[in-house]
C-alpha cells in the first residue's frame, strides 16, 4: 500500500472533495438521480401541457369563450374552414380572478382584411374595458401574433405584457 503525498492542504482537501462526490455517483446513485430528473421533467412537461388549450376559429361572431384554467391558448384555422371569418373570442375580466393571473393568447391563423380576429373583454362590474381600463377590445395582426397579459385584481383589468396588434373600443 502507498502513501499519496500531497504537496499542500489545499490538495488534500480537494482530493478529498472529489473522491466522495465519486463514491456518491456511483452506478447506484447515479440511476437513483437520473429517475428523479426524469420523473421532475415529465411532470413539468404534464403540467405544460394541462395548461394549454386550442380553440377555433368560424365563420361567424359566436362570441366563444377562453377559458382561464388554461396558461396558453392558441388560436388556429380549422382546416375545412377555407372562406373569409369574423371571430370574436370572449376573454373573461371580473373581480374573481386572482392577482397576478397570467394569460397567453398565440394565433396561428392567416388573418387579412376578408378574415379578421379579435379578442373581446369587458368587465361588466366595474363597466370599463378588460383591457388597461380603457379598451374592450384586441385586434390580432397576423399569424403568429401572441397576446401576453397579467390580470391586475386592483384596477381589474389585464395589463399587456407583449403584444403586436393593437386596442380599440368596439360595441357588440
Amino acid at each position: 500500500m502507498s502513501l499519496k503525498k500531497y504537496s499542500d492542504y489545499n490538495s488534500y482537501i480537494t482530493s478529498l472533495k472529489y473522491n466522495n462526490l465519486g463514491i456518491y455517483l456511483s452506478d447506484k446513485n447515479f440511476t437513483i438521480l437520473d429517475t428523479r430528473i426524469n420523473e421532475v421533467q415529465a411532470s413539468v412537461t404534464d403540467d405544460y401541457v394541462k395548461k394549454t388549450e386550442n380553440i377555433y376559429l368560424s365563420i361567424s361572431p359566436n362570441l366563444k369563450g377562453i377559458s382561464l384554467d388554461n396558461m396558453i391558448t392558441i388560436i388556429s384555422q380549422p382546416i375545412d374552414l377555407t372562406t373569409n371569418f369574423f371571430s370574436i373570442f370572449r376573454l373573461p375580466a371580473d373581480a374573481s380572478i386572482p392577482n397576478g393571473t397570467l394569460k397567453t393568447i398565440i394565433n396561428t391563423a392567416i388573418i387579412t382584411q376578408t378574415k379578421i380576429l379579435y379578442i373581446y373583454s369587458m368587465n361588466i362590474t366595474t363597466n370599463t374595458g378588460g383591457f388597461s381600463e380603457a379598451f374592450n377590445c384586441y385586434v390580432v395582426p397576423c399569424a403568429g401574433d401572441s397576446l401576453e397579459l397579467c390580470w391586475v385584481a386592483e384596477k381589474q383589468c389585464w395589463l399587456a405584457k407583449r403584444f403586436g396588434g393593437y386596442f380599440i373600443n368596439y360595441n357588440l
